[in-house]
């Protein structure tokens, strides 16, 4: 009996003491799909891509070095994808923003995958 007492005192104190954690990942995603409708003028040299009149209101050029490019599957189409960093500083973080170009030729696509933050991405589809 006093072995059943010294299990149950035990359990109960693993129980009332023991801790549980939890993670969860979130990904905040904003999309916007640009088409002919909406020209914008993409400019894709060997060094950095050019999106004109695209920020502040379509007044202001946003400008990404490429840091690296590489050929590999997007849904099931081998598509070239550009890692890309901005040339200026972003005001709020005082980094310089990260984005993910990626180009499908047989669909005639452009997909700009922009990450303002840890958390936050914001993907917008050009119709070419």
């Amino acid at each position: 009996m006093k072995t059943i007492y010294i299990l149950f005192l035990i359990f109960l104190f693993n129980f009332a003491n023991g801790q549980e954690l939890k993670s969860h990942s979130f990904i905040k995603k904003e999309s916007n799909i640009v088409d002919k409708t909406q020209e914008t003028k993409i400019t894709i040299t060997d060094s950095e891509i050019i999106l004109k009149n695209y920020a502040n209101n379509n007044t202001k050029d946003l400008i990404r070095r490429i840091e690296r490019s590489e050929t590999k599957a997007y849904n099931g189409i081998n598509s070239i994808w550009y890692y890309c960093i901005a040339v200026e500083k972003d005001i709020f973080r005082g980094e310089y923003r990260k984005s993910i170009f990626i180009y499908d030729k047989l669909g005639k696509t452009l997909i700009f995958a922009d990450f303002p933050s840890e958390v936050d991405v914001t993907w917008t589809k050009f119709l070419l």
